[in-house]
């Protein structure tokens, strides 16, 4: 079935992570992966495809598909809010909700929010928009239970942190991590740029007191927003 690639591609990410795929050595190929899951080819290929295209291999014509190594990490940034970046092109910032409501996500989601597969969150889509043109991506999964009031609020007025925090839900540590990717084709339309047009992709999981909250993933156009940080070396 090719519902099963989205667990193909999240094993393969876990590997790739932790170092159980070193570099120089190939992945499994697209036929052992068929035959590992029970998928046809093409579901296998779709999981490879779209681990190429978020930067995590990358392929060797007659040889395979290798690890590119694990991402650089270091320090601590912030995106600068949508409001910061409208201020600065004396524009007006805009939100358009493009999915709300009560969904069972896949397990890259599920796996970030420590639940187990098919249990339903709380999914919201929006594209964040300075004047006409659009800056960011976002697709938000939260914990249903302490969140789902959120679906009774103006989601395209306000920061999810301000009506998060209205409704008594505090944010108490934030992980994230952020890496160039290129995007696919509905994502790219959304942004309007061409489909595998290179962006950023930030992951975030938030956590209330010890308790993973949310999920969420930003795709950012390279050439309107902006990340900032500062560090004493």
């Amino acid at each position: 079935m090719s519902s099963k690639y989205p667990v193909i591609k999240a094993d393969l990410k876990s590997m790739l992570l932790t170092g159980q795929l070193r570099e120089g050595e190939a992945i499994p190929s697209e036929s052992a992966l068929a035959k590992q899951y029970g998928v046809s080819r093409m579901t296998a290929r779709r999981a490879v495809d779209e681990l190429e295209r978020e930067g995590y291999i990358f392929r060797i014509q007659g040889a395979g598909s290798f690890p590119t190594g694990k991402r650089f990490r270091q320090g601590v940034f912030r995106v600068r809010s949508l409001e910061e970046i409208a201020l600065k092109s004396s524009s007006v910032p805009f939100t358009r909700v493009l999915k709300s409501g009560i969904a069972v996500p896949g397990p890259e989601v599920t796996t970030a929010l420590g639940l187990p597969a098919g249990t339903a969150v709380l999914e919201l889509h929006r594209l964040r928009a300075v004047g006409d043109a659009p800056v960011l991506l976002e697709e938000r999964y939260f914990q249903l239970e302490q969140t789902e009031r959120l679906l009774h609020l103006p989601l395209h007025q306000e920061s999810i942190h301000a009506l998060l925090v209205g409704l008594g839900i505090h944010i108490s540590r934030v992980e994230q991590t952020l890496e160039a990717v290129n995007l696919d084709a509905n994502r790219a339309r959304l942004l309007e740029l061409p489909a595998n047009a290179a962006c950023f992709l930030m992951a975030r999981v938030s956590y209330a007191d010890q308790t993973v909250l949310g999920y969420s993933r930003y795709w950012v156009r390279g050439d309107r927003g902006a990340f900032v940080s500062a560090f004493e070396p």
